[in-house]
């Protein structure tokens, strides 16, 4: 406690010191300050006085009527003495005359001075130039006047005033050694010797004065001169510094006394005070560690010591009684449930915090309700009942009833309560719990049991109605199987009696087309003929819808050459395309392989029916065909398909509509088109087993494009022809001329990827220019029809402009098939090749074998070159009209025909005589194909005969049916109808 009073009596005095240290030191700095800017606005004055008698005397200088007489008699050495009588006052101030019309400048001085700045003063006079900087780098004020006579200017005046040499810089020194300095720039500059001064600014004092700091070392205050613009005082604060210094060292004894005055005070006082006071802080310490103690008063002299002890004696009575208070509370608030105190009339008088807890309200809040008024209004009369029995004395001493929380929920509650007496007065003492979770779990559990049961009778009827509900299903399915056996069956039946008469009818015109017939006869057999093929593929495409839906329809996966597939679906489509005048391109990305492995019947189908959909919907312009293909994992590849034309389009509401079974874009487009409206439905099925997906969508230029894309796997093997050509075409130089960009574009791809270098230009003049930018020249490929012009024609210009020898030239057909030209014309013109048309990648890679690769004749087709040899040919057929058409078909060929009409009969025949080739109808009466073949190769497994090659028959052309065909023995298998070449070959095939 001394320690504490006596620093309090340090801090005091220092406080006291340092209060008068301070007033001292700002006292100080006031009256420093007030110097500075005295000393300040007296320099400024001085220098604004110095200038202003420069200016006056050179005034005076522009008045002197001798120098005027002098100027104008033109004579210099008066000129010169009466400079040098002005020199003299004041100092520092150099005089210069320039007469009119003469360049040579009199000065008062011999010094080196600024002659660029004297004169310009002098030619424009009369100027100012207050404080400028010279070419030497001090800062100098140019005056200049004119010198009149009378009303004539004779010449001029001027004045140089530089305040380094005019004493005002010894002024400064004696006076504190200030500095002036010259704002201008942004920049500050000594002003006497011109030099750039680095000052950081610091606070600022007033409106003229603030503290810098020069050259980061020394401090000092910078006094700002109104009178003159740019002109600042500068003056170190070393005197301040000292004038502080020593004040404090002067202020230390006094500090000193006052402090050892206060020291001696405190140490009287705490003797007087601090012994009560340590008896009464002792006594208070023990009775915080827990020692029950009296206060003894010791009777101190001083008033307020006595009194502290009377009022600590009183606070430790109290800290008693509240000390048990708080063991009672703490007992009391710490209970899990709402306990209450409450009068006979329901009014609370105690409760603990679980009040909050429970029901929301505050202590305060619901010592002013009474418990009937958390009790909803119903159950308030049971309430009053049960109470009074409590308080008379009864067997119920627990009750449970809803209270009202003040969120205005409902709980549940159970209350426990007993009579007592508190505070005089007889009470209920009260234990609510709330037993909300349990009441709920309580009707949980009852609703569920009554669901339980609920549920058991209900799973008794439906276990009942199940087996019943079983039964039928096992009916349906069962009558769905036999539904589906005899469409399967009728499907069977109605392909072979469909396809027999239409082969007779289909085989019967080509044949009659071929005798000789009138032009109007030959009419006629066309359209039947046409008609006939119509509704043949009006039949297939029904039969292979119904085949999908019924899910009979198998893919097949073998091994197929895309680039072939592609050529026969040109082929196919190109006739319908020429005669429409329509431009048709069955392109094949370069990237793409030519062997895959997948359906190749069914991806021709898709392909036929979106390119003659394009067709028929086109009237003009172009259908494109472009097919690429992407690698997938694990050796899938997915080949996208798109065909665009430029037709009528798709309504936007029907790109969907047009897949569906028999429908088409609207009723006009089917009356005005025709067509059934099944080939994009059979389309998008089969694209739809080939896990792909199909599209249509319009072109923003006009016409549709349909998008499918397909999944087949990659071949093991490579395209043998792959290596053939890329080693003819490597190296090789091609031009090509064709008027449609897509047609060469495309050629240039694929001689691109091959190896070659292509160029594609759009006719012969602009092949002349590629031909002389071009070093050689190896292949000609040039359209049989270059817009109104003949191709031929273009090749001997194009022949003409070489200067090497002539190429190769390769044709492409204008029109279905190969070159229209005779194949003398082209050999006139040197054409070695021909493309037919449409051009496609399998086209252009035959073309450039044959035109760069000797032919090889392992590769030529032998079947064209085999020689007919006499043949028997047994024929098993039902149908005459079928019998005959085969026999016409094999008229005028060496083989022989024995015809039977059923199975049984064509058995018999075969057994008596030798026949080398059998043509077994599958569906015929008394003995089937498949019985009558079986028979035939037991009689020759019998006999030890060799087999004899026995080919079906038969108007259904699936997987599944040729494997029939050949379980029962037969060697090979023809779809109906049969063409006449498809006949030939076969039977060239199984008897050569």
């Amino acid at each position: 406690m001394v320690a504490s009073i006596c620093g309090i009596a340090l801090i005091s005095a220092l406080s006291f010191g340092g209060v008068l240290s301070y007033s001292y030191i700002k006292s100080l700095r006031v009256e420093f300050y007030d110097r500075v800017s005295a000393e300040g606005e007296g320099h400024s004055i001085e220098v604004y006085s110095f200038l202003n008698r420069a200016m006056a005397r050179l005034s005076e200088l522009g008045r002197d009527n001798s120098i005027r007489v002098t100027m104008m008699l033109g004579v210099d050495y008066p000129l010169a003495e009466k400079l040098t009588e002005y020199d003299q006052v004041p100092p520092g101030v150099d005089y210069f005359i320039l007469r009119k019309g003469d360049d040579k400048i009199f000065s008062s001085t011999s010094q080196k001075y600024d002659e660029k700045i004297v004169r310009e003063a002098l030619n424009h006079s009369p100027s100012r130039s207050i404080l400028c900087r010279s070419s030497s780098g001090k800062f100098i004020t140019v005056f200049s006047v004119p010198i009149r006579s009378r009303s004539q200017i004779v010449g001029s005046a001027a004045c140089v005033v530089d305040l380094s040499r005019s004493g005002i810089d010894s002024a400064l020194q004696s006076s504190g050694g200030g500095k002036l300095f010259l704002f201008t720039s942004g920049k500050a500059f000594d002003l006497m010797s011109g030099k750039e001064q680095e000052l950081k600014m610091g606070n600022i004092i007033s409106d003229k004065m603030l503290l810098v700091r020069l050259d980061r070392n020394l401090g000092g205050v910078l006094y700002r001169s109104a009178l003159v613009p740019g002109l600042s005082y500068f003056t170190s604060d070393t005197r301040l510094n000292r004038s502080i210094t020593r004040a404090f060292l002067l202020s230390l004894p006094l500090l000193a006394i006052v402090t050892f005055l206060c020291l001696l005070i405190v140490l009287i006082l705490s003797n007087k005070l601090g012994k009560p006071l340590r008896v009464i802080s002792d006594a208070a310490e023990d009775i915080s560690k827990g020692l029950d103690l009296d206060i003894q008063a010791k009777g101190s002299c001083i008033y307020e010591i006595n009194a502290l002890e009377k009022s600590l004696s009183s606070m430790l009575e109290s800290l008693r009684k509240t000390k048990d208070l708080e063991e009672y509370q703490f007992f009391f608030d710490n209970v899990g449930d709402l306990v209450c105190i409450t009068d006979l009339d329901g009014l609370f008088w105690e409760t603990n915090c679980q009040v909050v807890t429970l029901l929301g309200y505050s202590r305060e809040e619901l010592l002013g309700k009474t418990f009937f008024e958390l009790i909803p209004a119903h159950e308030r009369s049971a309430l009053r009942t049960v109470l009074h029995d409590i308080l008379s004395g009864g067997l119920i001493d627990s009750f449970e009833c809803p209270m009202v929380t003040k969120a205005g929920l409902t709980i549940h509650c159970e209350v426990r309560s007993r009579k007592i007496v508190y505070r005089g007065a007889d009470v209920l003492l009260s234990v609510v719990r709330d037993v909300t979770d349990r009441k709920l779990d309580e009707e949980e559990l009852q609703r569920y049991a009554a669901e339980l049961l609920g549920a058991k009778e209900v799973e008794e009827r439906n276990s009942a109605h199940l087996s019943e509900t079983l039964k039928q299903l096992e009916e349906a399915i069962a009558r769905v199987e036999v539904a589906n056996q005899t469409k399967s069956e009728f499907l069977a039946q109605m392909s072979h009696e469909i396809r027999t008469p239409m082969n007779s009818i289909l085989g019967m015109a080509d044949m009659l087309r071929d005798t000789a017939l009138s032009s109007e006869q030959k009419s006629y057999v066309t359209i039947f003929r046409d008609s006939g093929k119509a509704l043949l593929a009006l039949i297939d495409g029904i039969l292979d819808l119904s085949k999908i839906e019924s899910g009979k329809l198998t893919l097949e996966k073998a091994p197929f050459n895309l680039d072939t597939l592609v050529d026969e679906v040109s082929g196919i489509m190109s006739v319908t395309a020429w005669k429409k005048d329509l431009i048709l391109a069955c392109h094949i990305d370069p990237d793409t392989p030519a062997i895959l492995i997948g359906d190749s019947t069914r991806i021709k189908q898709i392909i036929v029916n979106l390119l003659g959909n394009a067709i028929k919907f086109t009237t003009e312009g172009t259908v494109c065909l472009d097919i690429s293909s992407r690698a997938e994992s694990d050796g899938i590849i997915v080949l996208s398909i798109k065909v665009a034309d430029t037709g009528i389009g798709i309504a936007e509401d029907k790109a969907e509509v047009i897949f569906e079974n028999f429908t088409q874009a609207d009723s006009s487009t089917t009356r005005k088109y025709g067509g059934t409206g099944l080939g994009l439905a059979i389309t998008k099925n089969l694209v739809t087993l080939m896990n792909g997906n199909i599209k249509a969508q319009n072109i923003e230029s006009g016409g549709a494009l349909f998008t499918a894309e397909i999944t087949v796997e990659k071949a093991e093997e490579d395209n043998p022809l792959d290596s053939r050509i890329r080693k003819v075409m490597q190296g090789r130089n091609v031009l090509v001329v064709d008027k449609i960009f897509v047609v060469r574009n495309y050629i240039c791809k694929c001689l691109s990827s091959w190896g070659g270098n292509c160029i594609h230009v759009e006719n012969s003049f602009l092949a002349l220019d590629s031909i002389k930018a071009s070093e050689k020249i190896d292949l000609v490929i040039i359209s049989e029809k270059l817009g109104d012009e003949d191709g031929l024609g273009e090749v001997e210009a194009i022949k003409e402009g070489l200067k090497l020898p002539s190429p190769a030239v390769c044709l492409l057909s204008s029109s279905p098939g190969d070159s229209s030209n005779r194949p003398e014309i082209n050999k006139l013109f040197g054409v070695r090749g021909s493309a037919r048309w449409p051009l496609t990648r399998g086209v252009l890679l035959n073309a450039m074998l044959n035109l760069f690769e000797p032919v090889d004749p392992e590769f030529a087709d032998s079947a064209v070159e085999k020689e007919l040899l006499p043949t028997r040919i047994l024929l098993a057929e039902d149908s005459e009209a079928n019998r005959t058409l085969i026999e016409f078909f094999l008229k005028d060929t060496p083989f022989r025909i024995t015809c039977a009409e059923d199975g049984a009969e064509a058995v018999a025949m075969y057994k008596k005589h030798n026949y080398d080739l059998v043509l077994m109808d599958i569906q015929m009466p008394n003995l089937n194909g498949y019985e009558a073949t079986r028979e035939i190769r037991a009689y020759e497994k019998m006999n030890g005969y060799p087999e004899t090659p026995v080919v079906a028959l038969t108007a259904n052309e699936s997987a599944h049916d040729s494997q029939l065909s050949l379980d029962a023995g037969c060697s090979g298998h023809l779809s109906k109808p049969i063409k006449k070449i498809t006949l030939v070959k076969n039977i060239l095939k199984f008897t050569s």
